[in-house]
């Protein structure tokens, strides 16, 4: 509550709104760039750490682990889009990077990519009517409209819904 209250009265509080816009629209114009360039866009977010504004650009390469050189081919061809673009007020560092090996699903793209493989599933609270802790292993058996449907121990199917998963990470094969 203290740092909210301290980013409003510095002026600097940043609705989840404006956020929202901000990643979408570096979204539409990363995205392109990114292809052209052999790669995938993973993620953008776009967050305030402790006064600083960053924008962070998460990239993926299509069978095969992200380079340093990915890095800077990808800041390189795109600062000068967002420069022209200038879709953020604030003053901010780019920063590019990999989604790592143990990769969090944020997005539909991401999940579906990761049906029928196993993930991590971390939840809010624990679930003791289905016996889970807050963090399981889990095979991701289904995805729609808000409900996932989980493996485990041993063909167990569980439904959860996506009020309840704090976290879903998958390993990526290498």
């Amino acid at each position: 509550m203290s740092a909210l209250l301290k980013f409003v009265i510095c002026g600097e509080f940043m609705p989840s709104k404006n956020k929202k816009i901000i990643e979408q629209t570096v979204k539409n114009l990363a995205g392109p760039i990114i292809k052209e360039l052999e790669l995938a866009l993973w993620n953008v977010e776009f967050y305030n750490d402790g006064g600083d504004y960053i924008l962070e650009i998460t990239i993926d390469k299509p069978g095969g682990l992200i380079s340093l050189d990915d890095c800077e081919r990808v800041t390189r061809a795109l600062n000068p889009a967002l420069d022209e673009a200038d879709p953020i007020e604030q003053s901010h560092s780019l920063v590019i990077s990999s989604p790592g090996i143990d990769r969090e699903l944020k997005t539909e793209a991401h999940i579906g990519k990761y049906i029928n493989k196993p993930v991590t599933v971390s939840l809010f609270a624990k679930r003791p009517d289905l016996n889970l802790e807050k963090n399981f292993p889990a095979i991701l058996k289904s995805h729609e409209n808000g409900s996932f449907g989980f493996e485990i121990n041993n063909n167990i199917i569980i439904g959860l819904q996506k009020k309840e998963i704090a976290r879903l990470c998958a390993r990526d094969e290498i």
